[in-house]
């Protein structure tokens, strides 16, 4: 009777430890079904993020590029892509080019060029400058924001000079020289970038593209 009754309560516990290995198993498997979801959800949300869905058409590389026109490009390819010019000036081998949106938000894009070379064969593409907030950098930054918030993003960015415009207000030249950028601003906000050689100043051709601009005393 004691030999049947220990082989029962041996028989049972062998059974209780089967059913807690299973929901062991089980809630693991459960746990590590979390995990991976919540690791496939984090990796979405990094791959969907700011810095993923700019497209390549609108986007700022700072002493590189803007959209489709680089830095450096052979001007005949940049007039295959945009066609003429609605406005420009040129002299002594230079030139600003200026391509206006054809909407109505006034946008305009402006290319300066000058010759490539001695050799005075090929012009190419020295400053790119951009009017439009729907370029923008790969971390999302782009025209509108404040001076201040400009500022965090290029802490080396200094003011060359101040100017009045057509209407007497205003406008801050500002350059960070060694990324290759830079802004202007009116009433506190980014109006313009430029993208330029790095470590060339922007303001080195500035006044060809606004030459009834009158210059002012920097302001602090």
């Amino acid at each position: 009777m004691q030999t049947e009754l220990a082989m029962a309560c041996s028989t049972g516990m062998k059974f209780t430890k089967i059913i807690l290995f299973g929901l062991a198993i089980s809630f693991a498997a459960c746990q590590s079904s979390k995990n991976s979801q919540h690791q496939s959800d984090s990796i979405a949300s990094i791959e969907s993020g700011p810095g993923k869905i700019v497209d390549e058409r609108f986007l700022i590389v700072p002493g590189q590029s803007i959209g489709e026109i680089s830095l450096g490009e052979d001007m005949e390819a940049v007039g295959k892509k945009l066609g003429k010019p609605n406005a420009g000036d040129a002299a002594m081998g230079k030139a600003w080019g200026i391509w206006f949106d054809d909407d109505s938000t006034g946008n305009e894009l402006a290319i300066y060029s000058s010759y490539r070379d001695t050799s005075m064969r090929v012009k190419d593409v020295k400053q790119i400058r951009i009017t439009s907030n729907r370029f923008k950098t790969q971390d999302g930054f782009s025209l509108g924001r404040s001076l201040r918030d400009t500022k965090l993003k290029f802490p080396a960015m200094e003011q060359l000079s101040a100017y009045l415009n057509e209407e007497k207000d205003t406008v801050l030249v500002y350059d960070a020289k060694h990324d290759g950028i830079g802004f202007e601003f009116l009433k506190g906000k980014g109006i313009a970038l430029t993208v330029h050689q790095t470590s060339k100043s922007v303001n080195d051709t500035y006044l060809t593209l606004h030459p009834e601009w009158k210059m002012i005393a920097p302001l602090d």
